[in-house]
Parts: C-alpha cells; structure tokens; sequence
C-alpha cells in the first residue's frame, strides 16, 4: 500500500472509529488523543490482515496446505472491536472464511474459499469507504527458467488479488494481462505420459480463464474466476511436484 493510501486509510479509519462513540447514542466519553490511537491500532491490525492473505494465496498457490491454514488462522483470530457494530458483520465474514479455510482439509476447497474471502474483504472495504492504493510492484524479469516464469506468474496472481479485495479494477485488469500473456509452456515436448497431458490442459485453462479475467466486470465474476484460477493453479503444481 502507498504511502498517501496508508494515510488515506487512517484518516477514514479515524472518522469510524469516533463516529461509533458519537453515533447511535453513545454517551461513552472519548478524548481526540484517544481516536488516533485507535485508529492505528486498526491501521496495523488491517496490515497484517492484508500481509496474510497474501501469504495465504502464495501457501495455497505452492500447495502447501499446512502454511495456508497457519495463515487463515491468523485471519480467523484478528477481530476489530473498534468498528460500529453496523460494520462488524463484513468483519465477522471475513473471519468465518478464514476459519473454513483453517479447517479445510482440500487445496482446491482452500483456492475456492479464498477468492470468497477476498470478495468479502472488499466488501468491507466499500462499506466503510476505505480506499486503498497498492504499491505499484514492478513486474519480474523475464526468463526461458522455470522459476522465471512462475515469478511471472506470481506476479499477476498478486496484482488479481488487490484488484480482488480492493477492489481495484486497475490492478485486476493489470493481473489479468499479465497472465494472458506469460509464458506458460512448462511441459517437454514429446512428452506423451498421461502426466504431461493433465498439466498441458491445466496450461490450456488458465490461458482461457486469465482470458475471461480480463472481460470480467462484476465481483461475482472476478471471484469466481480467481477461484477457478487459483484452483487450476493448485492442481498444475501438485502434478509437477509429484513428476
């Protein structure tokens, strides 16, 4: 997040956080030195949200299962008692993701209750008017290695999710090309085990869906793609890992 986001978000998050004292009634006493205090507090707790989601796409993205129930874990336990009580359904979503995710013993259930969990975020982020500006992450070098075209693709797979849980048109329509366009002919040629072909039609899917992606308009959609992408993801690395 840039920094005129960060403060963009504290300044809203300020105003939430005095409104649920002034609002509906309230005749608990808060002093002015106290809102910033609060807001900060949320300020860092919305951070480490959004650092273990991303760390929670990239768990389930490398099929480790184990990290990505860690990470929903945290998720699951970060609450935020400051908020109005009108807001606290969308955090209370969040959290009843994550703990489906901490629970699941399946990646591709992981993959599909992630993009659930990231078009929730965004739906708190549009109730409280929270906007957020990602820092703009310059795209890796390109490369005939492997590991070079995953850093490709982990690349996009990150600019989907900002747009996702932004939400950010920008960033997804960014993710999406990115995607389209990476190179992604991992498998040897004359390879005719059934192996080889399982892993050629997973290439074959996310070109189709990355292409879809970038038509997508509505959160519906976009969620439904990114699960849908990053559960082909999953099932393209389970099979190479185990070749």
């Amino acid at each position: 997040m840039t920094r005129a986001g960060r403060r963009s978000l504290l300044l809203v998050l300020a105003m939430l956080i005095a409104s649920s004292f002034t609002g509906c009634g309230a005749a608990t006493e808060i002093s002015a030195q106290d809102v910033p205090a609060k807001a900060f507090a949320v300020r860092d707790r919305m951070h480490d949200r959004f650092a273990a989601t991303r760390r929670l796409e990239l768990a389930i993205a490398s099929s480790q299962l184990e990290a990505a129930r860690a990470e929903a874990g945290v998720l699951a336990r970060l609450d935020e008692p400051d908020l109005l009580p009108a807001w606290q359904p969308y955090v209370e979503q969040i959290r009843a993701s994550a703990r489906e995710i901490e629970q699941t013993p399946d990646l591709v259930a992981a993959a599909m209750t992630s993009a659930v969990l990231g078009q929730r975020c965004a739906g708190c982020h549009e109730a409280t008017a929270a906007r957020l500006a990602f820092a703009k992450e310059a795209g890796p070098p390109g490369g005939a290695k492997l590991a070079s075209r995953m850093a490709s693709h982990q690349w996009a797979a990150a600019r989907l999710w900002e747009g996702l849980i932004g939400p950010s048109p920008e960033s997804w329509l960014d993710g999406a090309r990115a995607l389209a366009g990476a190179p992604l002919a991992i498998v040897a040629e004359g390879d005719d085990r059934p192996p080889g072909h399982a892993i050629a039609d997973d290439v074959s899917r996310i070109r189709l869906l990355a292409t879809r992606a970038m038509a997508a308009q509505t959160p519906d959609d976009r969620t439904a793609l990114y699960g849908e992408l990053l559960s082909t993801c999953v099932r393209c690395h389970v099979k190479i890992r185990d070749r």
